[in-house]
């Protein structure tokens, strides 16, 4: 695949951006050892759309 073809993948929902959790949720979590589906509490997350696992992903801010 070229840099062309990548481009066209592209989307703003693939970036991280800074999310307010109010309603605590079960969803997949970032560490520095994987990720895992865990609980996510309310508070700040940096969060992006898994284009694998069709489903966001939450990670501390």
């Amino acid at each position: 695949m070229d840099d062309e073809s990548a481009a066209a993948f592209h989307s703003s929902r693939d970036e991280w951006e800074r999310r307010f959790i109010l309603i605590p949720r079960i969803g997949l979590k970032v560490s520095r050892h994987g990720m895992r589906q865990r609980m996510i509490w309310p508070g700040y997350y940096m969060v992006r759309w898994s284009r694998t696992y069709r489903r966001n992903v939450y990670r501390r801010r």
